[in-house]
């Protein structure tokens, strides 16, 4: 029999942890990388991740004024594996380790309002294959792993997620400097099926609301025919519901770089290529990405 104080204990966290690592994994607005948390349970996450977001055609008259409309498209791959550490309880000194598969696919609409300003609505599912494995660190853990293997730890769940949401820009020159800001809302309804374990079930709620400045800089410089630019952004994600709570955090700061290759005209819809770097801090969690940076143009 599995203890009652290790039920409470696995109860309290499973939820909010699986939403959490569904939405870093699987959203494609979420930083990909290497997180680390101080003081919480999550320890380390690691997310692998390929997508993005952006018209799919060239913009067109609405019929409403100057107002013109493009169709969006968003799509991400992730892979994450988390440790969360149980730092005090019953289950103290012992661990369990999260691995998942994310894929998320939508769209929507996006408005441009003047030639400043854009709105878009838009929509996504998240599909998530999330496998649980306990780490027993002591014989507390050895007695539990032996109880509740396959129940409250050792278990696979598939997971669906709905994903409605609002993005605002508004993007202006200064001479040659591209400058953009930009803010999006998420809501995140969360819910679990077909699971290997009869006792774990999830279902939960959260929301994201990202503010971002950017800037894109070209330096006049040419290589292979295309210019060199450079830049990058600042942005502040709020958290609220599952997600704050199963990564003890309501909001994250990131900070941005870039350097890229200007190819529009050369390579069907890819505005520009090159390498990004981003760090990103929160009270109680750091982490940094680098990779490659890419983005498409209609």
């Amino acid at each position: 029999m599995v203890p009652p104080s290790a039920v409470a204990q696995f109860n309290e966290t499973i939820g909010n942890r699986v939403e959490a690592v569904t939405i870093l994994g699987g959203d494609h607005s979420a930083a990909g990388g290497i997180y680390t948390f101080r003081g919480g349970t999550l320890a380390d996450v690691k997310i692998s991740k390929i997508g993005g977001e952006g018209a799919a055609a060239a913009s067109r008259p609405l019929g409403l004024g100057e107002v013109r409309w493009a169709p969006v498209l968003l799509g991400n791959l992730g892979f994450i594996s988390a440790v969360n550490e149980f730092a005090g309880g019953y289950l103290q000194g012992n661990e369990m380790e999260y691995e998942m598969f994310a894929a998320q696919g939508g769209g929507g609409v996006r408005f441009y309002l003047t030639d400043h300003l854009s709105l878009t609505p838009i929509v996504s599912g998240i599909y998530g294959r999330i496998e649980n494995d306990f780490i027993a660190r002591n014989p507390v853990g050895d007695a539990v792993k032996a109880a509740a293997s396959g129940t409250f730890v050792d278990w696979k769940l598939d997971t669906w997620s709905v994903a409605p949401g609002i993005d605002g820009r508004y993007a202006w020159n200064w001479k040659r400097t591209r400058l953009e800001l930009a803010s999006r809302y998420t809501f995140f309804h969360t819910e679990s099926f077909n699971g290997s374990s009869p006792v774990i079930d999830v279902e939960g709620n959260s929301h994201t609301w990202q503010n971002k400045l950017d800037v894109d800089v070209p330096l006049g410089r040419e290589v292979l025919g295309g210019e060199l630019h450079t830049g990058g952004f600042v942005s502040r994600t709020e958290l609220f519901g599952g997600a704050a709570d199963g990564l003890n955090e309501d909001h994250v700061y990131s900070f941005n770089g870039r350097f890229v290759l200007d190819v529009l005209g050369k390579f069907w819809a890819l505005r520009w290529v090159g390498v990004g770097v981003s760090y990103f801090r929160g009270e109680h969690v750091d982490g940094w990405t680098a990779g490659l940076d890419m983005k498409l143009q209609f």
